[in-house]
């Protein structure tokens, strides 16, 4: 037991540390049994429900609201990897103090840490803005389930302003520079383009395609893999149903490297020689997404049905469903695939 008396007041009390946190309380007029027991109750109370209910005061370590979020994650988000690496790395920075005691500080100094960082894939690209904000989404959203769960009284990030981004002009491929992608293209990222061009798919979507995720003979392929983890319905344009049915069938995954036999894990860098070998200026492989979202406007498409093509629909929903595309869908396709 670590029950001792105040020098000064001559009240006994209890002090002792639960997950690296230091807890302490005298109690003016009471015995040394009398704290011992107290100290036993806080001590229970701790082991129970992660606070101090002895002294009122919400001690929950930083470690726990984490553990929360990890087990919400992997629940709720089709791909946790990014949001558990963030956390971790949030946790790291921070150390396991409190989580009451963390202040909007704390989050500037992992901004801070992260501003000073280079990109994976690159070693002279700074980790942007608009990374830093996603990332700290993910934060904001760890302290939002311990608010809701009573194990913080304050939410740091809620007056956390994100941080100032500068949209870059947007890149658009031009149909002469699109003729000239696919003719420099090897076959697979040939096939990588049209679906891309003819879908507004996202790159991730398109990665993780599979072989069981297509329906050629009813003309419609179901995107699994998407940000906001519905999946959603896309007609096949006979474009590509040429090229996919000129792919081989070597792995579960429609797009499949030859050599290691398993499923490509980026087309970022093939894409980018592909481009450099088209003599085109330089566009990344999302933007042939901002593509496809211009020809449809272009060709009369109302946004409302672009957006729903697209699946730019609430990142929030969780509502998982195949989605049918409607009338103005199936046009839209249809003019797409004649632009």
């Amino acid at each position: 037991m670590t029950v001792r008396k105040d020098k000064n007041t001559g009240s006994w009390g209890y002090e002792f540390m639960y997950k690296g946190i230091r807890y302490h309380r005298n109690f003016k007029g009471a015995s040394k049994p009398e704290v011992i027991g107290y100290e036993n109750i806080a001590r229970a109370e701790l082991r129970k429900k992660g606070y101090d209910i002895a002294a009122d005061n919400h001690l929950c370590p930083l470690s726990e609201i984490i553990n929360d979020y990890k087990e919400f994650a992997k629940n709720k988000y089709v791909d946790p990897t990014n949001a558990l690496i963030v956390i971790d790395k949030f946790f790291k920075i921070v150390g396991n103090k409190p989580a009451n005691d963390i202040i909007q500080q704390d989050i500037e100094k992992y901004r801070t840490y992260r501003k000073k960082q280079f990109c994976v894939h690159s070693k002279t690209k700074k980790v942007s803005n608009s990374s830093i904000n996603r990332e700290v989404d993910y934060i904001r959203k760890c302290f939002s389930i311990a608010k809701t769960n009573r194990k913080i009284k304050e939410n740091p990030c809620d007056n956390l302003e994100d941080l100032r981004i500068i949209n870059p002009t947007k890149r658009y491929l031009t149909k002469e520079e699109e003729v000239k992608l696919l003719s420099v293209a090897n076959p697979i990222m040939r096939v990588v383009i049209i679906v891309a061009l003819h879908t507004g798919m996202r790159c991730g979507e398109i990665k993780n395609l599979k072989w069981s995720d297509i329906f050629l003979k009813e003309g419609y392929l179901i995107a699994l893999n998407t940000k906001n983890g519905k999946p959603r319905e896309l007609l096949i344009t006979p474009q590509m149903e040429e090229g996919l049915m000129s792919l081989p069938r070597i792995s579960e995954y429609v797009f499949t490297n030859p050599i290691t036999k398993t499923g490509y894990k980026d087309f970022k860098s093939t894409f980018g020689r592909t481009v450099k070998r088209a003599g085109i200026p330089k566009i990344t492989i999302h933007e042939l997404r901002h593509t496809t979202a211009s020809r449809l406007n272009e060709l009369g498409v109302d946004l409302a049905t672009i957006q729903e093509y697209l699946g730019q629909s609430d990142a929030r929903t969780t509502q998982r469903y195949i989605h049918k595309p409607s009338e103005s869908m199936k046009m839209a396709v249809k003019k797409l695939s004649e632009y």
